[in-house]
């Protein structure tokens, strides 16, 4: 017993020093030590057994001055993408996706699917694609895993995913297809929130928070939550899933909120999706007050959601992660907040603190990620 609980605290430890080099980097064993609480030779432990693995790279700081100092030299601990990659296929909206990332997650290769026919037709020749694609972009790397995107819950059992916006996906054995198209890799397969929400987990280390709720939309509108770092799934696997809650008016907030909504209230067609974000990008800068008022009428209707949210799961904090609110991001979050406080005003209740995804590299891939190096680790110290 005694070891399989060195093993567990070991394993929470790697991780820790993997999600701060994640949020930053590079750093020295001496502020890894300082952020985690561990012994400096403790650290130093844990970045030997990674390094071993060929996924950091230690650059020595060059000292300033003659004076010669004994004992190891400082070096900076970054990620590496040299050795090492990541493979997530996106199949959460209606056009196929899939990226490929170094470990330190740079963006090695992203394939966009530009096949035609019936679904399945399409999504199998996207995968022979990926394949060949793969294989030249690699360059040596090892592909330590890959992460499926669905649009709605996955059923381990049946390997099959279940919901209403795309339900021809809902036919797919995933994981076989995966393997029969692909090859025998690691898998690991779930919907985009779900993912999307481990993105946060280093900033939830940083600011303890004992639950905290995602909000995503997009093509549809989903919700995930994590209490005290275990996701919330529930019997369909559906907890948190606020989209799906009937508004006043009876219709159900995806309708109401999804981009397609959206783009619809600016008299913007939404079949495309690259080519709608590009449309709606350019009314966001050439026509900002009417984007604005589309914005404060689609804030309405996150706040009234969200109001319900509140009082069923009471998180700590809310991420918000809105695909068409561009630049005007800090002001639709404060939209949001002032529909929820004077709903909360007469209750009592504390507020959350609610505030948007951050920018760059999406919160699914970085979720995905997340998962996947969760994976390893388990292989690696097994």
């Amino acid at each position: 017993m005694k070891s399989l609980d060195q093993s567990a605290i070991r394993k929470q430890n790697i991780r820790r020093i993997l999600d701060l080099l994640t949020l930053q980097s590079p750093r020295t064993r001496q502020s890894l030590a300082e952020a985690t609480g561990l012994s400096l030779m403790s650290v130093t432990n844990l970045v030997d057994q990674l390094k071993e693995q060929q996924v950091l790279s230690l650059t020595p700081i060059a000292r300033s001055g003659s004076v010669r100092i004994s004992g190891r030299k400082a070096e900076n601990i970054a990620l590496s993408g040299a050795y090492h990659a990541w493979l997530i296929i996106d199949l959460s909206g209606s056009r196929f996706r899939c990226t490929l990332l170094g470990f330190d997650l740079s963006v090695i290769l992203e394939i966009n699917c530009t096949e035609e026919g019936s679904y399945l037709s399409r999504l199998e020749a996207f995968l022979s694609r990926v394949k060949n694609e793969i294989a030249a972009a690699l360059q040596g790397r090892t592909l330590l895993g890959v992460a499926v995107v669905t649009p709605g819950p996955y059923e381990i059992l049946s390997d099959t995913v279940f919901n209403q916006r795309l339900p021809e996906i809902n036919h797919v054995k995933i994981k076989a297809l995966m393997q029969r198209c692909l090859g025998d890799y690691n898998y690991y397969v779930d919907e985009d929130v779900k993912f999307a929400v481990r993105a946060f987990a280093p900033l939830i280390n940083q600011d303890p928070c004992e639950l905290l709720y995602y909000l995503f939309i997009g093509e549809g509108v989903g919700g995930a939550a994590v209490h005290n770092g275990n996701m919330l799934r529930g019997l369909n696997a559906t907890a948190g899933d606020a989209g799906q809650l009937a508004s006043p008016n009876g219709a159900t907030y995806e309708t109401l909120l999804s981009l397609p909504a959206f783009a619809a209230s600016l008299g913007c067609p939404a079949d495309d999706v690259r080519c709608t974000l590009k449309h709606l990008q350019h009314i966001a800068c050439t026509q900002p007050e009417d984007y604005l008022r589309a914005l404060e009428q689609a804030a309405y209707y996150a706040g009234d959601m969200l109001y319900n949210v509140l009082w069923v799961l009471d998180p700590s904090h809310i991420i918000i992660d809105c695909r068409y609110a561009f630049s005007f991001e800090e002001e639709f979050i404060h939209l949001i907040s002032d529909k929820l406080s004077s709903r909360l005003c007469a209750s009592g209740k504390r507020f959350p603190a609610i505030f948007p995804a951050p920018q760059g590299i999406s919160s699914i891939l970085r979720g995905a990620v997340q998962v996947l190096q969760r994976e390893w680790i388990e292989r690696i110290l097994a």
